[in-house]
């Protein structure tokens, strides 16, 4: 039961972020100067179940203004890095903490990983 509770709270605040991310990026359609500064950034994993790496890349590509473009596995064949295009990436360490605070919401076991 907890688990259903935690998924309801976590697809809950995911709906929330597109409704944000959509926002911003109407916002910035209409400024006459765009403030949008595309970037890929190399996301350092903590979850690495194949599940919860497709969950967690799945919410990525659902929020506006970003997108997972690929998974670099290490030697061993585990899910190491994510790579992430952002729409808004001219702070890259901005995007990164963006990114740690979707993961751990995702799965609050990584907390301190």
């Amino acid at each position: 039961m907890r688990l259903f509770a935690h998924w309801v709270v976590y697809s809950l605040w995911l709906i929330g972020q597109v409704f944000v991310g959509a926002w911003s990026i109407a916002v910035d359609a209409l400024r006459p100067h765009s403030q949008m500064h595309p970037a890929v950034v190399r996301y350092p994993l903590r979850v690495t179940s194949d599940a919860l790496v497709t969950a967690f890349s799945t919410s990525i590509t659902m929020t506006p203004g970003t997108m997972s473009i690929g998974v670099i596995d290490d030697a061993a064949g585990v899910p190491e890095y994510l790579l992430v295009q952002a729409v808004f990436g001219a702070d890259e360490q901005e995007v990164l903490d963006g990114l740690a605070d979707m993961e751990r919401r995702l799965w609050p076991a990584v907390e301190g990983a």
